[in-house]
């Protein structure tokens, strides 16, 4: 046998050799090529994954108790102050207040973040049972809360981010952004020790509303427009009663009871913008019954030709009078 008549593979025979060869190149490489598309699939999804958990190691590398300020919103005097209140807020109450900023969210909601930020707290499952996590996003100006199974019933989620959202706007687009976080801290510290509850108002809060709604302006108004208003009513009064020679005494009664009557008008008016206590309205009648009493004495401050009203009037002046002749 020549050499150009060895077999390639001594089992098969020529014939064998080629009827395999296009099932080979038609099959086998095709599984092949089937199974590296496969692998290729399995590949992109992990590193999607991956990639898709990178976000968040990369913002928080690692959590410390107390502040983590990856925002730079807070400058050193005020990180430190904070740093020393969580402190002393631990040993008095051996529950945890941990801050943490964040630049932005990059598209997470902040209720998520906050949940995976609370597992990466150094701390023993005991202790993240009395801790609280506030969470800042500058750029989306939201907060967050995340707090341990013993906290949860003083601090309800949603009224409790209210609250916190409250503090952190008051200083959101001021100089000092850190002063709502040091307030919003402020508020947790009160709720744990127990001096507030999320779901009432301090005497403090409400009056803070009824400032900021006009509460105040009703009974400043009611003061000055009520007893002012009462003795414009008694002079007019005054008036009428003194062309009409209405009795001394007579007058008097009626002025006070038209000025107590202007005055209990202008107190319903101002309260529409706010409520007042009662010494406020006595204080009101005792100054509007005197003045429009007062008022209706005419005869004592509008007298003379000034008055409009004089005692004598005289005899009709001449026409050449009246044209200065």
């Amino acid at each position: 046998m020549s050499e150009r008549e060895i077999p390639l593979c001594p089992p098969f025979s020529k014939r064998e050799i080629r009827s395999q060869i296009p099932l080979f190149c038609k099959e086998g490489l095709g599984e092949i090529f089937s199974a590296r598309a496969t692998l290729t699939y399995c590949l992109t999804g992990l590193l999607l994954l991956t990639l898709h958990s990178l976000p968040l190691a990369a913002e928080l590398p690692r959590l410390q108790v107390g502040i983590n300020d990856f925002a730079g919103i807070f400058p050193s005097a005020s990180a430190d102050d904070l740093k020393e209140r969580l402190r002393r807020f631990k040993t008095e109450t051996a529950a945890s207040v941990v801050v943490v900023t964040i630049k932005s969210l990059d598209g997470e909601t902040i209720e998520s973040f906050a949940a995976k930020a609370f597992k990466l707290l150094p701390l023993a499952p005991a202790e993240l049972a009395k801790t609280a996590l506030l969470v800042v996003a500058r750029k989306e100006h939201l907060v967050g809360l995340q707090t341990g199974e013993d906290l949860r019933a003083l601090l309800p989620e949603t009224a409790a981010v209210r609250k916190l959202q409250a503090q952190v706007d008051l200083y959101r687009d001021g100089l000092r952004a850190d002063l709502g976080i040091h307030g919003a801290v402020h508020y947790l510290f009160r709720v744990i020790r127990g001096d507030i509850r999320v779901g009432s108002q301090t005497e403090g809060e409400r009056l803070e509303e009824a400032s900021l709604r006009g509460g105040g302006a009703g009974a400043i108004l009611a003061i000055f427009l009520g007893p002012f208003l009462a003795f414009f009513v008694g002079g007019l009064w005054g008036i009428y009663a003194k062309h009409y020679r209405v009795q001394r005494n007579t007058r008097l009664l009626m002025g006070a009871i038209f000025g107590g009557a202007t005055a209990k008008l202008v107190a319903l008016f101002m309260a529409l913008l706010g409520d007042y206590g009662d010494n406020l309205w006595y204080f009101i009648m005792a100054l509007a019954i005197p003045l429009a009493m007062f008022g209706s004495l005419t005869e004592f401050w509008m007298s003379g030709d000034w008055s409009g009203i004089p005692r004598d009037k005289g005899p009709p002046r001449r026409p050449e009078d009246r044209m200065g002749i």
